[in-house]
């Protein structure tokens, strides 16, 4: 079956009254590769929160939701002088610099609540470090040049779409037709702070979103693997994404909880649907190294279209979602750290996030870092720290979260069938 037809099948089998739906249109991966060179090219110098090159990538989305024919979400706002003004939603936070996040609409005909959703990535990376020898530039090209470059594609065939939409006759019905947010989020890396301000202001009434689906980091893929997080916020997701799922095959891992360290969690809080994709962890994660070049183009065009079709299921599919609070504890933990400030230390691994529960399981270990000196090998898992249980990545966040950098920890370890017992001094995190 080709992924062509597979909106059709599930508006079929699982929604029924959405029938006589538009022919999709293809991703264009040359537009996908495009988008990902010019958004981690060094001329924007890493897209830090403040910075010239941000402005430069937020002036560049705002442009293209227009070339599109995307709705501003502020039109007051523009002007003849600045046109681009009505996609822009000014914000600051204490302590930051002013940014904006990008809002576009793509409107449609659903009265009914939920009368639309949220298609969400964050613009924003780390910027430039002048103290590192060398390369300076954290170009972002996973994190998140990919999600920004995915969206814009997924706006674009769904803009596409519309213009061939038959209109609701009575034999033509095309379902609800709900309104598409595309939103994309500044300052993501200080604290979630463009979706938090997002979620506070909204475009459209946060009451009337179906879900929010997130993209971040999903330029990376290996082994055909993709991560959902999220997929237990609501009943019917696990059903949805599988049946998806069956025109691509991936090795599609749901994980259930809604919390996280991405903008999906700022929905999640206000119990929103949310799902969040991600190609897994590597080597490269907010390190200079993570470049354009790295990025799998053709893993980014199948996960664009995964994407595409989950936005056309939504936008056409009659019934609501049914929130589920999965995570919820995990959130609370999290914005009770969020109030201690960042975190200082680090053991210089990546996790492996297919993992949940049990343990925290360890991903790539970074050379010579303090993990690596421990002896930690990616596939062990930490099941304590200093004689503290570690069941979720949270749980392991809120340890480290009371030490510094250049202290002594005990970790206790399952290596297969192995349980082992090492030491580990702090690395200061970067």
């Amino acid at each position: 079956m080709k992924a062509l037809s597979l909106a059709a099948l599930l508006w079929t089998v699982l929604t029924p009254m959405a029938q006589g739906a538009p022919a999709n249109a293809s991703c264009d991966p040359a537009a996908l590769e495009r988008d990902v060179r010019y958004l981690a090219s060094d001329e924007l110098e890493g897209r830090g929160l403040g910075s010239v090159g941000l402005e430069d990538a937020i002036e560049m989305v705002a442009q293209r939701f227009r070339e599109l024919g995307l709705e501003p979400a502020f039109p007051d706002r523009a002007t003849a002088a600045a046109p681009l003004a009505g996609y822009l939603q000014p914000f600051r936070s204490p302590d930051h610099p002013v940014s904006a996040n990008v809002i576009g609409i793509l409107p449609g005909s659903a009265e009914r609540s939920p009368r639309a959703l949220v298609l969400g990535a964050h613009v924003d990376h780390l910027g430039r470090d002048p103290g590192l020898e060398g390369d300076q530039i954290y170009n972002g090209a996973d994190d998140n040049a990919s999600g920004v470059a995915a969206l814009l594609e997924v706006a674009r065939m769904l803009t596409a779409e519309v213009a061939g939409e038959p209109s609701d006759d009575g034999v033509h019905a095309a379902g609800p037709k709900r309104t598409v947010v595309f939103a994309v989020f500044s300052a993501e890396e200080s604290g979630l702070l463009g979706s938090k301000h997002y979620v506070e202001h909204p475009a459209v009434p946060l009451d009337e979103v179906i879900a929010m689906i997130n993209l971040d980091s999903i330029g990376r893929m290996r082994d055909h693997q993709v991560i959902a997080f999220g997929a237990g916020t609501a009943r019917e997701f696990p059903a949805t994404l599988a049946g998806l799922n069956y025109a691509f095959g991936f090795d599609l891992v749901a994980r259930s909880e809604g919390a996280g360290a991405s903008d999906q969690a700022s929905f999640f809080a206000k119990q929103i649907p949310v799902l969040h994709f991600f190609t897994g962890p590597h080597h490269d994660y907010s390190r200079v190294t993570d470049e354009a070049a790295k990025i799998n183009f053709s893993g980014l065009a199948e996960v664009t279209d995964y994407v595409a079709e989950l936005i056309r299921y939504l936008r056409y599919r009659p019934r609501p979602l049914t929130f589920v609070d999965a995570g919820g504890k995990q959130l609370a933990q999290m914005e009770a750290m969020a109030q201690q400030g960042q975190r200082k230390v680090s053991l210089g691994f990546m996790p492996d996030f297919s993992h949940e529960k049990g343990g925290v399981k360890v991903g790539p270990v970074s050379p010579e870092g303090a993990a690596d000196a421990a002896g930690l090998q990616q596939g062990d898992t930490i099941i304590a720290i200093d004689g503290d249980v570690i069941d979720t990545l949270v749980d392991y966040t809120a340890i480290l979260r009371s030490h510094a950098p250049g202290e002594h920890i005990r970790l206790v370890v399952h290596r297969g069938s192995e349980t082992l017992e090492l030491d580990a001094v702090l690395q200061e995190r970067r």
